[in-house]
């Protein structure tokens, strides 16, 4: 094959085409001690996640191989570049699992760019942090989508000097987050009563990229919807052959969520290989944006439980309290990530990452939520002695990183991690037989609501190559 000089290091010519293609991946082997999906234990994607019972696994390894190819070709309107990652996870966790091992195909990134388009999986353009340069395991306190990417049709200006700037249409059901019904759903549920999409999230971006470094601002656009009321004062919604949650019961007006954030990368003087990185975020009714992939938080350690409901909204049925008309009571998050990475030599260097969220509910939630779901009997919180009914509540990490390569393309690393959740709650909570979200081995019964924290750490393996 003949090499292709046009685009870089790597790129070769299609026999009997002009177009090149560079061809790469890697093999990674992982370990992770509290994180068990190659994700913190304080979220909740699975029952099982941040409890730190004997029923739960601690431990887990991940085997990874991924490919990507990049084909570019010269056209009268630009480069012509197509781009793919794509590979197989096997994740064996053990415990009551039985030793089961967990085996996925991934696609991180399929996406077309031409004449200023990007078009397919890519990340979201609200990103500009890029966690894997810093850590092992995502954050996602960052508002990018991460290696999972997200489908997105966008275009980009170039100004020259290095300034651009985005519009992106971008799926809208990959970053929301629950919409609750508080009459009819746990707080803390991992389900919804979102309405079906019907339109894209809007998202914009405007950038520098200089010898200094990089810098971006953004913002987004999210249609917040919800599905029908429980109940309804209303006689075609009280009949009896009506068990709500039907056209009949009519349903929230619909809400804009947004959100806006800022970047910023800066070089250092005395070695422009250390970075200094960070993003912040605020967002209302788009809590996304501030924590793409993070999900309902929750850690039991001892004899306490610490919990936090990410949604982007919730309701109950008009009049659950005095003046309350049935509206979309939208939330509020803030944070972002700030990281430093320092190289000792040419094949050891440290990172140290922080990231922080906070999330926050309105007055009128908070009532909702302390008439639904702290009085009563049957769910989380209910049958309790819930001193302060407050779902407000903040989550933070401190990471540090060592990688090594003792020879080009191979990296050696460690991560260790401390992780906390600062919850507004106050008293002793409840659980039933079966929570939603835990694992077993969590006994029903009365637990004290306090902060929680734990530490994790992982360690890599990865070989990667490229021609």
């Amino acid at each position: 094959m003949k090499i292709c000089s046009l685009y870089g290091v790597g790129y070769y010519y299609i026999p009997g085409t002009d177009t090149c293609i560079k061809i790469g991946g890697y093999v990674r082997y992982e370990a992770y001690h509290n994180e068990t999906g190659g994700h913190y234990a304080d979220r909740i994607p699975s029952a099982g996640d941040g409890t730190f019972t004997r029923n739960a696994s601690t431990f887990g390894m991940q085997a990874r191989f991924r490919m990507t190819a990049d084909v570019r070709t010269q056209t009268e309107y630009g480069t012509l570049r197509s781009y793919f990652a794509f590979g197989v996870n096997a994740l064996n966790v053990g415990g009551t699992s039985g030793g089961a091992v967990a085996t996925t195909l991934s696609m991180e990134r399929a996406f077309i760019q031409f004449a200023g388009f990007t078009i397919g999986r890519s990340d979201t353009f609200f990103a500009f942090y890029n966690g894997a340069a810093y850590g092992l395991v995502p954050m996602f306190l960052d508002g990018s989508s991460g290696p999972a990417g997200h489908n997105v049709f966008a275009y980009t200006w170039q100004f020259g000097n290095g300034l651009s700037a985005s519009l992106s249409l971008e799926d809208s059901g990959a970053r929301t987050k629950p919409v609750v019904d508080l009459n009819q759903m746990d707080l803390f549920t991992t389900s919804t009563d979102r309405a079906g999409n019907f339109v894209p999230d809007i998202v914009g971006n405007l950038r520098v990229d200089q010898a200094w470094g990089s810098a971006q601002i953004m913002g987004g656009l999210s249609a917040v919807r919800a599905n029908y009321y429980t109940n309804n004062p209303t006689a075609s919604c009280n009949v009896p052959a009506v068990t709500g949650n039907t056209t009949d019961c009519f349903h929230p007006g619909d809400e804009w969520g947004w959100g806006v954030g800022g970047g910023l990368t800066l070089k250092m003087p005395w070695d422009a290989k250390d970075t200094l990185s960070g993003v912040i975020a605020y967002a209302k009714g788009a809590t996304g944006l501030v924590a793409h992939a993070n999900g309902q938080n929750f850690v039991h350690k001892g004899d306490g439980l610490g919990n936090g409901a990410l949604t982007d909204a919730v309701f109950a049925n008009p009049g659950q309290i005095k003046g309350y008309g049935g509206g979309l009571e939208l939330t509020e998050a803030w944070g972002g990530t700030v990281a430093f990475e320092h190289y000792w030599t040419p094949s050891l260097r440290t990172s140290w990452v922080f990231g922080y969220l906070s999330v926050e509910y309105t007055d009128t939630a908070k009532q909702l939520i302390a008439s639904g779901q702290c009085v009563g009997a049957g769910q989380r919180f209910k049958g309790a002695t819930v001193t302060n009914c407050d779902p407000d509540y903040s989550l933070w990490r401190l990471a540090s990183r060592t990688m090594w390569n003792p020879v080009a393309n191979l990296d050696i690393g460690v991560e260790v991690a401390y992780n906390k959740i600062d919850t507004a709650f106050a008293g002793s909570a409840f659980l039933n037989g079966s929570p939603t979200g835990y694992a077993p081995g969590l006994a029903p019964g009365k637990y004290s609501i306090e902060d929680q924290s734990y530490w994790s750490g992982a360690i890599r393996v990865q070989r990667s190559f490229w021609p």
